[in-house]
């Protein structure tokens, strides 16, 4: 009668110890993975990140071309300080667009934004570039032109000042969530 009732507690399914035991292997599987994928999360980022940077430098380079061939050299000071994402023909999804003075700690991490107060280019990077606070990392970026001021007004004037190009630069990397 004993081996009618244990194959009949096999037949009707798992007991709870083994539920138990197969949900904790499952478990613990999924932190050793999300373990050793986190990393490659991060830098799958600082690699979108840079991506970015160079297709936004590649496409001022274009845009500064393009005035010179018109002839309309005179345009080039409207680079200075610009938008560079309103050169791009698709910005990236996480780009919220042109924001006077947000809240940077209330906006999402991995998103980037034109600060039209501060005219700079802002990106709030996501979790992996934050120092050991765990404070979320700004990244910030100014246009600016590259000319010999021969005539000393700080401004580029066109057929005075010999043009030297068109920048993207890091201001700063700060690591702070304001």
């Amino acid at each position: 009668m004993a081996t009618t009732t244990a194959r009949r507690s096999a037949a009707n399914g798992f007991s709870l110890l083994e539920l138990v035991l197969v949900i904790a292997l499952i478990g613990l599987l999924i932190a050793v993975a999300a373990n050793r994928l986190l990393p490659y999360v991060s830098q799958a980022e600082k690699v979108a990140v840079m991506r970015l940077e160079g297709q936004l430098r590649n496409v001022l380079l274009m845009e500064a071309a393009l005035l010179i061939a018109r002839g309309q050299s005179a345009r080039l000071a409207g680079l200075d300080q610009a938008n560079p994402m309103s050169f791009l023909l698709e910005p990236p999804q996480t780009y919220l667009g042109e924001l006077r003075a947000p809240t940077r700690a209330l906006l999402p991490r991995r998103s980037w934004h034109f600060d039209t107060s501060s005219r700079l280019l802002v990106y709030r990077a996501g979790r992996g570039f934050e120092g050991a606070d765990r404070a979320a990392v700004i990244q910030e970026y100014s246009v600016s032109l590259r000319f010999d001021d021969r005539d000393g007004n700080a401004l580029f004037t066109p057929g005075t000042d010999e043009f030297h190009g068109v920048r993207l630069e890091k201001v700063n990397a700060s690591q702070n969530g304001v």
